[in-house]
């Protein structure tokens, strides 16, 4: 079981030090970071891999180079995943990223599987100067994923779920919002050394 665990995503003017949530519990700990930029991934996966940090989580908008990029810095101390998009998402988050990078309003939800949280408590809503917001919800399982996001859905344009095991704990989400809000879920590479690839 996952002791201390860290999801990072870009904001604009965000402080990489600073926790924008945190779960703790006697299942572990599980916090979000900020970047302002990619820029500062690296050197933030090895301060937090030198914390004791255990296992990190990437946001899908940095992508498989910076995915790459990350388990090179945690240098094989933590399981480093990023979020992907199935084949049923890949119509709607094309959409999103063309939309966001035409300056559009957006917002989106990271649903975060932490055993023992309370979603009523452990949420926070990052609002944005130029509108939309960011939603980040702690849930204690798949089925309360499911729950919030189906609640969340129609005023959302994107999804991505953290903290699960791979695609059997997005079904039950992806089921949920009925294709209508592409969802994201964290993929592991574990089983191939870091810099190195099948053959």
């Amino acid at each position: 079981m996952t002791k201390n665990r860290v999801i990072i995503y870009e904001e604009s003017g965000a402080d990489p030090r600073a926790d924008v949530l945190a779960v703790g519990n006697h299942h572990g700990r599980t916090r979000v970071r900020a970047l302002a930029e990619p820029a500062q991934l690296e050197p933030l996966v090895a301060e937090l891999v030198g914390e004791g940090v255990d296992r990190i989580e990437l946001c899908g908008a940095f992508g498989a180079v910076w995915h790459a990029r990350a388990r090179r810095a945690a240098s094989g101390r933590a399981e480093v995943g990023a979020i992907y998009y199935g084949f049923e998402s890949l119509t709607g988050v094309a959409s999103y990223k063309q939309r966001f990078e035409a300056g559009e309003v957006l917002s989106e939800a990271f649903l975060i599987v932490h055993e023992g949280a309370d979603p009523g408590k452990d949420r926070v809503v990052r609002e944005r100067d130029g509108g939309g917001r960011t939603t980040l919800v702690a849930v204690p399982d798949e089925t309360s994923a499911a729950e919030v996001a189906a609640r969340l859905a129609a005023e959302l344009q994107l999804i991505e779920l953290y903290g699960g095991p791979g695609p059997e704990s997005a079904a039950p989400v992806i089921e949920a919002v009925d294709a209508a809000v592409p969802v994201g879920v964290t993929a592991w590479a574990a089983a191939f050394p870091a810099g190195r690839g099948r053959g």
